[in-house]
């Protein structure tokens, strides 16, 4: 349960409390399947300029995963949370 207000500071804090105490694998895996129904849900709008945002959002999350671990694998992450149903 959240208590505290939301605010950029608090997320942050938050998503590194997250990092350090769970698999970080589970949390890239779990932000890029939220993109990707986001970004299907976008095309399946036919709205590009959502779908390219959502993209941009994926490469924004792909360099912050980069920065803490130069060894992820950014093209991977934002083909996943990208990609359209098989």
């Amino acid at each position: 349960m959240i208590t505290s207000p939301v605010s950029p500071d608090n997320v942050g804090r938050y998503i590194d409390q997250a990092l350090v105490e769970s698999d970080a694998e589970a949390v890239d895996q779990f932000v890029a399947r939220v993109l990707c129904r986001a970004h299907q849900s976008a095309e399946d709008r036919n709205a590009p300029s959502e779908a390219r945002a959502i993209l941009d959002v994926a490469q924004m999350f792909a360099d912050e995963l980069v920065a803490r671990d130069p060894a992820f694998d950014r093209f991977g992450f934002v083909e996943a949370a990208t990609e359209g149903p098989a």
